[in-house]
Formats: structure tokens, C-alpha cells, sequence
């Protein structure tokens, strides 16, 4: 297991109408890791009825985390951005962090490495669905500025486009779809024009949609397992 650390809610803002910004800081992030936006670390949260989380490892502590995505870490000031989606389902993370107050204690694991398999590809493929929006939105902003490529972001609602530091050459498309039984990213690929050479790509979202794209897309030329990343974030 990782390091682990405590860390306190030092901000908080609502950037659209799901998804929660919440800034943590804390001693123990003197030495959190640099350049590890778009990584996953585990968030640590309180049990049931207490308000400070338990670190450490014993029977039963996976059960109290969850896995989350470096959006921003700013070294200067040691404060650790996290995105959570919200207002559209129930559970353990999202709970807290509807709930969460400046104060409130938040334990973080990690980070891991980040999972982008190139950064210097030919072009870039990026399609997400509402959870995964922050790790999206952290490789765009990594991307050199010459990068080329199309992202394609789920969300619920136009509110809750973002702005996203992308490079020119990256198009950012908004899939705006409520009914999750509509499989509104693999059409928007689909339909996308498919450009030369070997693309990194990025497939995050609800497993079954995640599987659609990753099926499609390895039909296409120029594919490559190993500059592909996909992961099911959950499953409906």
C-alpha cells in the first residue's frame, strides 16, 4: 500500500451542477508527489459516525476507499485539487463530499503512476464519461501544445461543460446524455473522422460503454493495445 496521509478540506466550489471541486492541504502533503495529474490515489474516508478517517491497513479498510484522480497539485502551496462527481448518485464518496465542510478530514493513498500511454503519440483519442472528466481533463492539459487529437466528455447536462486547457489542436466534444441506456459515446465515435498514424488513447466510463468503444476502436486502422488505456470507472 502506498504512503498515506491526512489531509484537511481547505476549499470547496461547485464548478457545475455535478461535479464538486474540493482543494485539500495538510503537513502531510509536503511531500506528495509533482507531475502525477491525471493519476489515481485512493481517498481515505471517515467510517460510519466518525469524522476522522482511519489510516492504516487492517480487515475491512478497503471497504472505506475509493479510488480518485490527481485533477491539480499545486507544490507551492501543497494543495491537492480533487474532482467528485455529484448530485447524480449515492455512496460513500459522493455522500462526503455533498456533505463536506472546510475542516473536514480526507486520507489519501498514493498516488499511482499515471496511466496515459503516450504523450508525444501521432494524435490523441480521448472519451470519458462524467467520473472520469477529471482524469480527461488533467491528460488534455498535460498534452504538448502541438498536440492534435478529439476528446468526447459525457456529461449529464450543458451546465456541466468545464473549461479544459487543452491544446488548439485537441477538439473537445460535449456529449450531453441522461439516458445512460443510449450508448451516446460509442455513436459520437463512431461518427468521428479517423485521422493517420497511431493515436494514444483514453477510454474511461461505466464499463459496458467503455467495452462498446474499446471494441469499436480496435477495429480502426492504426490501433494499438499498447497505446490504449480503457477501464470500466463503474458499472450501471
Amino acid at each position: 500500500m502506498k504512503k498515506m496521509r491526512m489531509a484537511h478540506v481547505a476549499q470547496i466550489e461547485d464548478i457545475s451542477p455535478h461535479m464538486r471541486r474540493i482543494v485539500l492541504k495538510g503537513d502531510d502533503l509536503n511531500d506528495f508527489p509533482t507531475g502525477k495529474e491525471g493519476a489515481h490515489f485512493k481517498a481515505i474516508f471517515p467510517q460510519t459516525g466518525e469524522a476522522i478517517p482511519k489510516l492504516g491497513t487492517y480487515p475491512g479498510f478497503k471497504k472505506w476507499m475509493r479510488s480518485y484522480t490527481v485533477r491539480r497539485f499545486d507544490d507551492q502551496s501543497k494543495a491537492l485539487t480533487v474532482d467528485f462527481a455529484v448530485n447524480d448518485h449515492e455512496g460513500l464518496a459522493t455522500n462526503w463530499a455533498k456533505h463536506a465542510k472546510k475542516g473536514d478530514l480526507l486520507g489519501v493513498a498514493g498516488p499511482g503512476d499515471t496511466k496515459y500511454t503516450d504523450y508525444h503519440a501521432a494524435w490523441h483519442l480521448l472519451v470519458a464519461d462524467l467520473t472520469a472528466l477529471p482524469a480527461a481533463g488533467a491528460i488534455m492539459e498535460k498534452l504538448p501544445k502541438t498536440a492534435v487529437g478529439t476528446a468526447f466528455i459525457q456529461v449529464p447536462t450543458e451546465g456541466d461543460k468545464q473549461v479544459i486547457a487543452a491544446p488548439e489542436g485537441i477538439t473537445i466534444n460535449w456529449v450531453i446524455n441522461r439516458d445512460l441506456s443510449q450508448k451516446a459515446l460509442l455513436q459520437a465515435v463512431e461518427n468521428m473522422q479517423w485521422l493517420e498514424g497511431t493515436p494514444a488513447i483514453f477510454i474511461a466510463a461505466e464499463s459496458s460503454h467503455m467495452m462498446a468503444v474499446r471494441q469499436y476502436v480496435k477495429t480502426k486502422p492504426g490501433y494499438s493495445k499498447e497505446q490504449t488505456y480503457a477501464s470500466g470507472y463503474w458499472k450501471i
